[in-house]
């Protein structure tokens, strides 16, 4: 199994998104995180979906976890009225956010090179380079776990621990 057999497309989204919609997209298609393009075109920054939600947090909050209890309900409001206006240049831009630059791997890239690759970049994400498509391919973290899981499988593993 390659990397382009377990393509798929990602919403890459540009600088001036809003983070409201970026929160928004990552509940409602349970996304591991964001890719962006810098230049609005190529895709070219991954910001994790953890980052997304600790950019929504307000300091205090992580500093005195003991605080987060004590909001209820109207802490959501608050959570984001705190992003309205703001976007995801502002999220890449913030210090306590991680950017990773997008992983570029070959389509014919064996899952295990990917694997490792993914977790030498640290990132969840790898664009598919070298493809003719006008819309980007990625292969993401859970696609490579499952593509490996599947090929455990096809070897006639019953799906029991490997022997030490």
């Amino acid at each position: 199994m390659r990397a382009s057999d377990i393509a798929t497309s990602l919403v890459v989204l540009d600088r001036g998104t809003p983070a409201t919609k970026a929160v928004r997209l990552i509940a409602e298609r349970g996304l591991l995180g964001l890719v962006i393009a810098e230049d609005g075109e190529r895709p070219s920054e991954v910001v994790s979906s953890l980052d997304v939600l600790r950019f929504m947090l307000p300091g205090y909050l992580l500093d005195d976890l003991s605080l987060a209890n004590t909001l209820g309900e109207t802490g959501v409001d608050d959570l984001f009225e705190a992003l309205s206006g703001r976007t995801i240049g502002d999220l890449v831009d913030d210090e306590t956010v991680t950017v990773r630059p997008v992983l570029v791997v070959p389509p014919d890239a064996g899952l295990v090179e990917v694997a490792a690759r993914m977790a030498d970049a640290g990132t969840q994400v790898a664009l598919i380079g070298g493809r003719s498509r006008s819309e980007p391919s990625f292969v993401t973290l859970p696609a490579v776990l499952d593509g490996l899981v599947r090929c455990w499988d096809e070897a006639g593993h019953d799906g029991s621990e490997p022997r030490a």
